[in-house]
């Protein structure tokens, strides 16, 4: 399977002159544990839920002073959408990081998390045990006739 099949296409993003509220505020109102912060519309760094939470907490600033940029992760971490699940998998435990930008040469063409791999991977599992009982059913029908 490859990411192209599981990522998800349209991005939270903001732009650098972002503050962290505004981040918040974005992976709020699009249902987001991200938003990817762009320079020039160019991916430059990603900032998360827990970025977010750990920026108020830490600095005891209110969100809206403490810019995007200083809190953002960076380089981002990519795949290319033609990568298999399991090069994302293992890039995302070696990079120690639960979301990967989706890049198709210079442009990000998406976003893929651990819990996008999380739910198809189950899927998969599932799919191959409902064959493995559909072939244990036809073996055992076979036998007789």
């Amino acid at each position: 399977m490859q990411i192209e099949e599981i990522m998800t296409e349209s991005v939270a993003t903001v732009d650098s002159s972002a503050s962290v509220a505004d981040c918040a505020r974005t992976m709020l109102k699009r249902g987001a544990g991200s938003v990817v912060v762009r320079v020039d519309g160019t991916p430059a760094g990603i900032v998360t839920e827990s970025d977010a939470l750990r920026a108020g907490v830490k600095s005891g600033r209110p969100l809206h002073k403490i810019p995007a940029r200083a809190v953002m992760s960076n380089p981002i971490k990519w795949v290319r959408p033609d990568s298999t699940v399991r090069v994302a998998a293992k890039k995302m435990e070696d990079e120690r990081v639960k979301k990967l930008v989706v890049v198709d040469g210079a442009k990000m063409v998406g976003i893929v998390t651990a819990t996008d791999i999380a739910f198809h991977v189950s899927d998969v599992a599932r799919g191959v045990g409902e064959m493995i009982e559909m072939k244990k059913k036809w073996e055992s029908e076979r036998r007789f006739r």
